[in-house]
Order: C-alpha cells, then sequence, then structure tokens
C-alpha cells in the first residue's frame, strides 16, 4: 500500500526521490519547495511527517525492481508498469499544510474529554491526551469564555460536513463513558482520517466559530519568524545587502528566504529585484520552463535570485506583464 501510495508523486517528469521524501515529511528548504512547485504538489508539504526514511527508501526500491519507476540520469520517472497502477491510495484532498492537524487533533481529543467528564461533575479520569503542552493549551483554553460555546459550536460545525464524515471524525472522540477508536489501522484509514480533520478544519477556518478557533489557534504559519522579518524588511524598501548585515545573515541566506517565501505565496516587490532591461529579457521567455543556468546564459547580467524569483513567479502565474 506504502508503494501505490508513493507512485502518486511521480509522473513521466523526472524527480528525485529524496525530494519527494523531504516534502511528505515537511522539510522546507528552497530545492525541495522548488521541486514541488514545478510538480504541483507543493499541497502535500508535511502530509506524512512520520514516514521512516527507511520504509520510503524500502517502497522506492519495491517500485523500481518492479519496474513501475525508472531511473534516469535526471531523476526517477514513471514507467510502463506504474502507469496505470491498479490500486490507487486517495489523497486527502482537503488537507492544507497550514492546517496544523496533528496538533488540533490532540486539542480536539481532549477538549471534548475534558467537557464531557466536567458535564458529568467526574474529575476522576485518565486524560486521552498525556503530552504536557497539549494539556497545559487547553487548560488555557477553558479560561477564555468562549469555550463554554464549544458543544454549540461543535455541534454546528459537524452538521456542515458530510455524514459519514461527522460520523467517522465522532467514533475517534473520547467521552464520559465512551473511548473511540484509538488508532486507525490501514494507510488508506489513516489518509481519509486526515481528510475527515482537514474537512473540519477549513469549517472552522471558513466559519470562525470563536471556541473552535480558539482551540484550533489559527492558521499555522509555514514560515520561521526570521524569515518573516527578512520578508518585511525587503517589501520595506531595505536591500538584500542590508539585510544580511544588519541581521548578520549569509546574503545566500537572506535569498532563499525571499524565495522560500515566494514559494509559499509571499508577494515580492519585483520592481525592486530587477532593472527594465533583465525584467523584459526575463519576460520573453515565460511559459518556456527553462533551467535556471539556460536562463542565466540567455539573459547578460542576471544572477541566479533573479533568475530562480523568475521561475517562481511563472509557474505560480504571478509573473507582472507591464
Amino acid at each position: 500500500m506504502l508503494e501505490a501510495f508513493i507512485l502518486q508523486f511521480f509522473s513521466d517528469q523526472p524527480r528525485r526521490g529524496p525530494a519527494v521524501y523531504l516534502l511528505l515529511t515537511g522539510k522546507k528548504t528552497l530545492s525541495i519547495l522548488f521541486s514541488a512547485l514545478q510538480h504541483h504538489q507543493l499541497q502535500w508539504l508535511q502530509l506524512y511527517p512520520t514516514l521512516a526514511r527507511a520504509d520510503f527508501q524500502a517502497a522506492l526500491n519495491t517500485l523500481i525492481a518492479q519496474k513501475r519507476l525508472v531511473e534516469t540520469d535526471a531523476g526517477l520517472v514513471l514507467g510502463s508498469n506504474g502507469v496505470d497502477s491498479a490500486v490507487k491510495v486517495p489523497l486527502p484532498e482537503a488537507y492544507q499544510p497550514w492546517m496544523g492537524l496533528a496538533e488540533f487533533e490532540r486539542r480536539l481529543l481532549l477538549a471534548v474529554q475534558v467537557v464531557s467528564e466536567a458535564s458529568f461533575d467526574n474529575r476522576r479520569y485518565r486524560p486521552a491526551v498525556a503530552e504536557w503542552a497539549t494539556q497545559q493549551a487547553v487548560r488555557d483554553w477553558l479560561k477564555h469564555p468562549e469555550s463554554a460555546n464549544f458543544v454549540s459550536e461543535l455541534t454546528a460545525a459537524f452538521a456542515t460536513l458530510p455524514a459519514p464524515v461527522a460520523d467517522r471524525l465522532a467514533q475517534r472522540l473520547v467521552g464520559h463513558d465512551f473511548v473511540g477508536a484509538a488508532q486507525v489501522g490501514s494507510l488508506t484509514a489513516s489518509l481519509e482520517a486526515t481528510n475527515d480533520l482537514a474537512l473540519l478544519v477549513a469549517a472552522i477556518a471558513q466559519q470562525k466559530w470563536p471556541a473552535l478557533w480558539a482551540l484550533w489557534g489559527g492558521p499555522t504559519p509555514l514560515l520561521p519568524p526570521n524569515a518573516k522579518l527578512v520578508c518585511d524588511r525587503f517589501a520595506r524598501g531595505e536591500s538584500r545587502q542590508q539585510i544580511a548585515q544588519q541581521m548578520r545573515l549569509r546574503p545566500s541566506t537572506v535569498n532563499e528566504h525571499l524565495l522560500e517565501a515566494t514559494i509559499l505565496g509571499w508577494q515580492p516587490p519585483v520592481g525592486q529585484v530587477y532593472s527594465a532591461t533583465i525584467k523584459a529579457a526575463l519576460t520573453a521567455y515565460q511559459g518556456q520552463q527553462l533551467n535556471y543556468q539556460a536562463l542565466l546564459d540567455a539573459v547578460p547580467g542576471s544572477e541566479f535570485f533573479q533568475v530562480r524569483l523568475f521561475q517562481i513567479l511563472d509557474l505560480q502565474g504571478r509573473w507582472p506583464h507591464d
């Protein structure tokens, strides 16, 4: 089953195995993010954070041995035996990496238990989640007035979901005299559970129910604070050199932060990066998806940062036309 899951991240476009593994486990380096962008798979960032490297490699080796994947100099591509693979593992289409599902699931599980036991005036029970950080987060949440509306809000949220989704979510909860399914069995069931929870979070993000929003905590920032600070300073007009000097960062690190942020949706001040000549020269290559070295050779005076930023914005359809 793991082989069928992994196979879906490959196509007739060459791709390195480690790029897929690091995407699924949540590594946010420039090369990993750019590869995901090229293959239209950014959505799956940190989809499977607990995937063991050894298990991934063993599955990859099996796919190669079965000729479902074929090795080329540029990476792995689908083989003739992989194109029409009979086994499909549905991916959780509602999932987004900013949802913070793992942390929210723990908080939700404990919050339901605490509120349920409190309604029966029961203080003697084993917490469904032993993690101290989750317990502290739920304690803090209970101190806020909006938590009093938790039951009604959760009922309303479940009502917005398809009945089978709401039923599966409810079956995994813990309450007074009720213990749901402790573990999800197969990989397919696990991905279905991820999709169920993602649908709930999507509803919370849209409706902004106060108690549920406070328990969830809002979207998880995908950029570390330092990278966000670099972007903020650059957007205010500071040069990359100034930022590197004042923040005591290597120039390459500043460039990487800006490019990673752009891949993740930040809008860079394009006019601050390019002269009119270089911008016009790069614009002529829109939609051609040349590699960076070919673009560097084709546009005299350009640098890697400028070329990679162009590639990112072009792939995203955000390259300015004026």
